[in-house]
């Protein structure tokens, strides 16, 4: 994959959009120069659990023997379920109101870096023939989700909640069409074998 691919998926997958009236409920009452520490704090644990994943899902996939065929259709089923989850929210997934200043959960861990995204990057991270790539990727979507975060609410101000609505629904529909992709590519590996 094209490291603008790469970028797209991972940035679709971190719905930074999406995670904007989250990220704002759970700084409410903390003053706006600490709000920013926060979330660039948030950013880099978010981070640094990305390239950890990276770096572990090869040395994973080879001890466990996975197949690329397994991993094809895995990511294409994984990023199905987050696309749905976008486009078909639950209402239980919305982060409540906290007490104190937030650190790791819920911000870092799973609004930014959840457990489909961790899986994703696994899985792509075992795909691609150069790391690099990959790696160049977390960084251009993590970079973008957090300059989108650090200015939550200009863009709630700007969009209104149902534009963010709006925005959240189309990525989780490009999401979509990623992921059908790749499970069409897995099916035609395991036919093909």
């Amino acid at each position: 994959m094209t490291l603008l691919t790469l970028t797209l998926i991972l940035f679709l997958i971190m719905d930074p959009i999406g995670h904007v009236k989250a990220f704002l409920r759970c700084l409410e009452g903390i003053e706006p120069r600490r709000q920013t520490y926060i979330i660039w704090r948030e950013m880099f644990i978010a981070l640094a659990f990305m390239l950890g994943f990276a770096a572990l899902g090869e040395v994973i996939f080879s001890v466990l023997a996975i197949s690329n065929t397994t991993v094809y259709l895995a990511s294409g089923l994984i990023l199905f379920l987050v696309a749905i989850k976008i486009i078909f929210p639950h209402p239980d997934d919305e982060v409540q109101n906290m007490e104190g200043e937030p650190f790791i959960v819920p911000m870092a861990i799973p609004l930014v870096a959840g457990p489909a995204l961790l899986a994703t990057i696994m899985l792509y991270a075992e795909t691609e023939v150069f790391i690099m790539p990959m790696i160049g990727a977390i960084l251009i979507a993590w970079l973008a989700s957090s300059i989108i975060l650090i200015n939550s609410k200009r863009i709630i101000g700007l969009l209104g909640t149902s534009g963010i609505t709006a925005c959240e629904k189309l990525m989780g529909m490009v999401l979509v069409l990623i992921s059908v992709q790749r499970l069409a590519a897995g099916v035609i590996m395991l036919f093909n074998q």
